[in-house]
């Protein structure tokens, strides 16, 4: 019997028709879940399963659901602004530091794997953040004379304000839409338990993603440390 893209062949030239066709059978009992239909011609008895089709389909919804989260934190970070517009009057030099300094949390956008750096188990949400607000500084060293107020501290500060106004809200989203996805075909006939079973796991991987963001946006520093941008982003 070879297997091959979701399809299972049984040859009746070696073996007996009533053989093959109890064997066909029992595989239909067995794989009852999965399969999509059967042909038979004098080559043998062909069963096709969907679980190829269903995954294809699984994996671009969910890219879908990445590429549209993605798209949405670099809009939102274009937006975001370092410096007091009010106070430089949006001068060329100022739109500068602005570009400088959201450049790398633009570049973070593309990389799109925040919920493993960010929320996921073990991983601890300071070391991602300094290491954006080292970014930051890095881009905006060769600034610093021009404008003193661009401090590590702010750097930090501004970083946080990128997570707790930008990143969460996106990736709280992002979950939700694939846990309510997730549980709509895990609730759908006519897919295999191999693939449910691994709907299940992701499902609830999403469920602790939501549950470390909460976490993550209720601390008091990161909120403290976003409040003193409120007035200018």
């Amino acid at each position: 019997m070879d297997s091959y893209l979701g399809t299972l062949i049984i040859p009746i030239t070696l073996m007996g028709c009533a053989f093959a066709a109890s064997l066909a059978w029992a595989i239909v009992y067995f794989l009852r879940d999965k399969i999509s239909w059967m042909a038979f011609s004098r080559a043998g008895i062909q069963i096709y399963t969907n679980d190829i089709p269903v995954w294809s389909g699984i994996v671009d919804k969910i890219e879908r659901i990445d590429s549209n989260t993605c798209k949405s934190i670099r809009k939102q970070t274009a937006g975001l602004m370092i410096l007091d517009p009010a106070k430089y009057k949006m001068s060329a030099e100022a739109m500068l530091v602005i570009r400088e300094a959201n450049q790398p949390l633009i570049c973070a956008a593309y990389e799109n794997h925040h919920t493993r750096e960010l929320v996921a188990d073990g991983v601890d949400a300071g070391l991602y953040i300094a290491d954006k607000a080292h970014d930051i500084f890095s881009a905006l060293r060769m600034l610093k004379k021009q404008f003193p107020e661009l401090t590590d501290e702010r750097s930090d500060c501004y970083a946080c304000l990128w997570v707790h106004k930008i990143l969460i809200p996106n990736l709280r989203k992002a979950c939700t839409e694939k846990i309510e996805f997730y549980n709509r075909k895990i609730e759908q006939s006519g897919i295999s338990n191999t693939i449910k079973d691994i709907l299940i796991d992701r499902r609830d991987r999403n469920k602790v993603y939501l549950k470390n963001l909460a976490e993550l946006a209720a601390r008091p520093d990161i909120q403290e440390k976003s409040a003193i941008f409120y007035q200018v982003s």
